[in-house]
């Protein structure tokens, strides 16, 4: 990369150190890593982590949306291939290939695995189980062993 480019990005996120061009990009991105869903569709309630997707999303209710993949399992129809490809991966897959480095948990998905792994920052092992644990509830969590 040059100077250049990387002087355009210049806001990096504290979690996994990307950087963007700007605030905005470094916002959408930072939703990557956690399981929030802030954009409601007013039609059906899904939710979506961007304001785009879930645009995207609801007028696909109103019926100007192509959705020639059709996924061999239930008959969901999607207007993009990789669209059919992650729900198959997501929800009838049994595969779990994102393997969490820290517990035993396993995803279908990275981005799963990257939310899910969010909760173990900053954890304590608990020294009678072994439970992992934020700092400020060992002492809480430390009373159910009496």
């Amino acid at each position: 990369r040059t100077r250049q480019a990387s002087a355009r990005k210049s806001h990096a996120c504290d979690t996994c150190g990307k950087a963007f061009r700007d605030v905005y990009h470094l916002k959408r991105h930072r939703l990557s890593h956690t399981d929030e869903r802030p954009f409601q569709c007013p039609v059906c309630q899904q939710r979506f982590k961007r304001k785009d997707r879930m645009a995207s999303h609801v007028r696909s209710h109103q019926g100007h949306v192509h959705k020639p993949y059709a996924c061999g399992h239930c008959g969901k129809s999607f207007s993009r291939p990789d669209h059919l490809n992650s729900h198959v991966r997501q929800v009838h897959s049994t595969e779990r290939p994102f393997k969490c480095q820290t517990c035993e948990a396993a995803f279908a998905t990275r981005d799963r695995l990257r939310a899910h792994a969010v909760r173990h920052e900053d954890k304590v092992p608990c020294h009678v189980c072994g439970k992992l644990l934020s700092a400020a509830y060992v002492s809480d969590h430390l009373r159910v062993h009496g």
